[in-house]
């Protein structure tokens, strides 16, 4: 039952980030918002704000997550990209995790921190290379992920 209702979460929000193509790209975070605002029916928003932050933003990330690294990010066509970059993101992964969370954050009149959030990022691909290093010196094809997770 509990693998159903993250199919259908993920099938609502898959559906909903195809955003009308006269929506503008964000290049900030209120309009990030405003946009996902548009973009998510009220029910679907609903869920999003119902689960905890990071299995919301989890479930998100080959949905939502995906048209926004597609559509604002990977485009060229937003400065939201340099600002996450600017802040500690390291891939388009953690700019469209960044972006989730701090949604999910505005939604419940939470403290973004975004400056943390970034940190993170930073820290764990820091530490992801390190163990890369590690196996490397060691003759190893394969090396583990950082014991943590982001945000922390």
């Amino acid at each position: 039952m509990r693998l159903r209702q993250h199919v259908a979460f993920l099938i609502l929000l898959f559906v909903s980030a195809i955003a009308p193509a006269d929506q503008p790209v964000p290049n900030t975070l209120d309009e990030a918002f405003a946009n996902l605002d548009r973009s998510l029916k009220p029910d679907e928003r609903l869920a999003f704000m119902q689960r905890p932050e990071r299995e919301a933003v989890m479930l998100a990330h080959f949905a939502v997550g995906l048209y926004i690294r597609n559509q604002w990010l990977r485009s060229g066509k937003s400065s939201l990209t340099n600002l996450l970059l600017a802040k500690g993101a390291q891939s388009f992964d953690d700019m469209s995790a960044m972006i989730l969370t701090s949604y999910w954050r505005h939604l419940h009149g939470k403290p973004i921190q975004l400056e943390e959030q970034g940190a993170c990022y930073r820290r764990w691909g820091l530490e992801q290379q390190k163990l890369i290093d590690q196996a490397k010196a060691k003759g190893e094809d394969s090396y583990s992920s950082p014991d943590f997770r982001c945000p922390s």
